[in-house]
């Protein structure tokens, strides 16, 4: 057997985004790659954040003409919801007759097709920006497979650690970026002698290895033909793809580890890929979690979306409401902010960045329409005025 200190694993240190996911997630990273190569060039200062930002503007943008469309549609159901509610109050007297009930939703399409309204139209534009939500999770976990001036500095640094021999592993004593990787691989690395004992695999080595005589680097090569999966880590485009994924108490134990003369170096380096992953002090191509500052980015992006849920809701705010509707309406007010508060703490910040961003253009756009459109601002579930009530029911009698 070949005395080679190779790491294998038996999965990737991302698993691949899969026939859907993949797709999205590639474009994701052309647009990104792109934007983030302009912003680098004026200054590398969180621009990584601000690549983001400016995709989500240039996003919103492009879909602008759905969102004033969708505007429109709901500003005109809180116009129509007079009409609709006649309508409704005609066939109630045949009560759950599934004729008569039928006969009801045709008028009330036929209403809301003539006026170009659509009950369903403001839930269009927040569905578009869920596969985004997603393909950007993915980019960002790996964000050095995407971005080709983050590949190259990650390489770079790969490079450097791998002139230290120590930090891997010598004479079969596993170093400090060996046992790092496992933890963040989560699989138990191997030394290539102990590896898959497939039919296949055995196969290869003879064929490769043991027949041919293979050089060291073109077996490596071969090797990572042979296996998508496999994580050689002494190879710095591999390394490079797992201390992509190393966090500040990874890289303190790393420089312990660090000769004098070359630990200046290698701080340099991991200063400036942190300068380039930070935005407005937060690590965006990790996950937010539950502890400071972290934690500030699924608060922000569950407390504006909330504002814009409210905003949503004026377009078809309705004071005499009933009990089920009124608690229809708190449920998505509090719940759905909650809820993606809640999924934002699980993926990276950047999605965070993405949704906030999207969120406060919403925002203004909202508040916009219904300045231009006249329409007061009130709680979706407040109870209009006893006066309020008592005129419109004496309209009625009249």
């Amino acid at each position: 057997m070949i005395d080679l200190f190779v790491s294998l694993t038996a999965r990737r240190v991302e698993s691949a985004p899969g026939a859907i996911m993949g797709p999205i997630a590639q474009l994701f990273g052309y647009i990104i790659n792109f934007l983030f190569n302009i912003v680098y060039f004026l200054g590398p200062a969180n621009s990584l954040g601000i690549a983001i930002v400016l995709m989500t503007i240039i996003f919103h943008f492009l879909v602008l003409p759905l969102h004033l469309k969708s505007q429109k549609s709901m500003l005109k159901m809180r116009e129509l919801k007079p009409e609709l509610d006649k309508i409704k109050e005609k066939y109630a007297k045949y009560g759950k007759d599934p004729e008569m009930m039928k006969k009801s939703q045709q008028e009330q399409s036929a209403l809301l097709a003539k006026h170009g309204a659509n009950p369903l139209s403001g839930c269009l534009p927040i569905l578009i920006q869920m596969p985004l939500f997603i393909g950007l999770n993915i980019v960002m976990r790996q964000a050095a497979l995407y971005i080709t001036a983050l590949r190259d500095l990650y390489t770079e640094l790969a490079e450097k650690l791998l002139e230290i021999p120590s930090l891997l592993g010598v004479h079969g004593e596993r170093g400090i970026l060996w046992k790092l990787a496992e933890g963040e691989i989560g699989e138990r690395i191997i030394p290539l002698e102990m590896s898959v004992q497939s039919e296949a695999f055995r196969a290869f080595q003879h064929q490769h290895v043991l027949a041919n005589g293979m050089e060291i680097e073109p077996f490596r090569e071969a090797l990572t033909q042979y296996a998508g999966d496999v994580v050689v880590l002494d190879l710095p485009e591999h390394l490079a793809r797992v201390i992509n994924r190393f966090n500040p108490a990874d890289w303190e134990m790393v420089y312990e580890q660090i000769p004098a003369e070359s630990l200046g170096l290698i701080q340099g380096l991991v200063e400036n890929l942190t300068q380039i992953q930070t935005f407005l002090g937060i690590s965006i191509v990790v996950p937010s979690g539950w502890a400071l500052p972290g934690i500030l980015i699924p608060i922000i992006t569950g407390v504006s979306m909330f504002i814009s849920s409210w905003l949503m809701q004026q377009k078809t705010y309705d004071p005499n409401a009933d009990e089920r509707t009124v608690m229809t309406q708190k449920m998505t007010l509090f719940v759905m902010p909650v809820m993606m508060a809640f999924f934002t703490v699980q993926m990276v910040a950047a999605v965070g960045v993405f949704w906030t961003t999207g969120q406060l253009f919403r925002i203004t756009q909202d508040l916009l329409a219904l300045k231009k459109s006249g329409t007061p601002l009130q709680l979706p579930f407040a109870k209009p005025p006893p006066e309020v009530v008592d005129i419109v029911t004496s309209k009625k009698k009249k």
